[in-house]
């Protein structure tokens, strides 16, 4: 069993060797504040966890990982609830939320630009409605409650915004933020959602996932099951232009300060 994710001859970025799995990466090797990197099997981030296999649980749980921090909505964590793994299950984080009139707003978008903006803007609007969970999860890592694991569904929206932040926080560059979130097209590129939304359910309707998303455009639709670099991009200058960039964010939003940025830093870069 692996003590850790990487082996010696590892390069950014680690997608775990799971079968279940969905977009399960490991954010360590990035380079972060002073040229250090993020250290390698302490911060996960990753998709909708229902499907594991008994020999992924296995894998899992020789990770070690203490935490995980649930971004999915209470119906989401209800119909695909993540199963325990390891010999001490993880502690398992969530908080409830209404997303509806940021979704509202994603769905008015009619061009790939529109898509792109609204998208980001609905990155923004997670910022502020997640804050509880994005507070929690910083406590946690604060605190060195780690492994730890940062999910949603996709592992791509939710998790790509709090992945978005704990990298600004040790100190990764926005080349290397944006690429980072521009990264799950690879790994849950828009076309498995397309094919998800053309099976129908049990009863016959189309499935739960298309939302109504169909009746879409579809450079927006590819705008919205992907992760075009563009809406993170836009996201990001929002939040430097309203808040004065992440960081500030985290320090007047999650609790974080000075002191602990430095403890953080201290605990997940090498």
């Amino acid at each position: 069993m692996p003590s850790q994710t990487t082996p010696p001859s590892q390069t950014v970025p680690f997608v775990l060797p799971l079968q279940g799995g969905s977009n399960f990466r490991d954010l360590g090797g990035y380079e972060a504040a002073d040229g250090r990197r993020v250290r390698w099997g302490r911060l996960y981030r990753s998709g909708v966890m229902a499907s594991l296999t008994p020999a992924d649980r296995t894998y899992l749980g020789a990770l070690g990982i203490r935490s995980i921090c649930d971004l999915r909505s209470a119906q989401e964590r209800t119909s695909e609830p993540t199963p325990a793994f390891g010999d001490a299950a993880p502690a398992i984080a969530s908080f409830d939320y209404d997303m509806s009139r940021s979704m509202a707003k994603m769905f008015a978008a009619r061009t790939q630009a529109e898509a792109i903006t609204t998208f980001g803007d609905a990155y923004v609007d997670m910022t502020q409605y997640l804050a509880p969970n994005y507070t929690d999860m910083f406590a946690r890592l604060a605190r060195g409650e780690a492994p730890l694991t940062v999910n949603c569904s996709a592992g791509k929206d939710r998790t790509g915004v709090a992945s978005a932040l704990i990298l600004s926080v040790l100190g990764a560059s926005r080349e290397t933020i944006v690429a980072d979130y521009a990264l799950s097209e690879t790994y849950v590129p828009a076309s498995l959602y397309r094919d998800q939304m053309r099976k129908p359910d049990a009863s016959g309707q189309p499935s739960r996932q298309s939302y109504g998303l169909g009746a879409l455009p579809d450079p927006v639709l590819d705008v919205l099951l992907g992760s075009n670099a563009g809406v993170m991009r836009h996201a990001l200058a929002r939040i430097d232009a309203e808040f004065g960039g992440p960081v500030a964010l985290a320090k007047a939003r999650y609790g974080l300060d000075d002191a602990t940025i430095a403890r953080m830093r201290t605990l997940y870069l090498v």
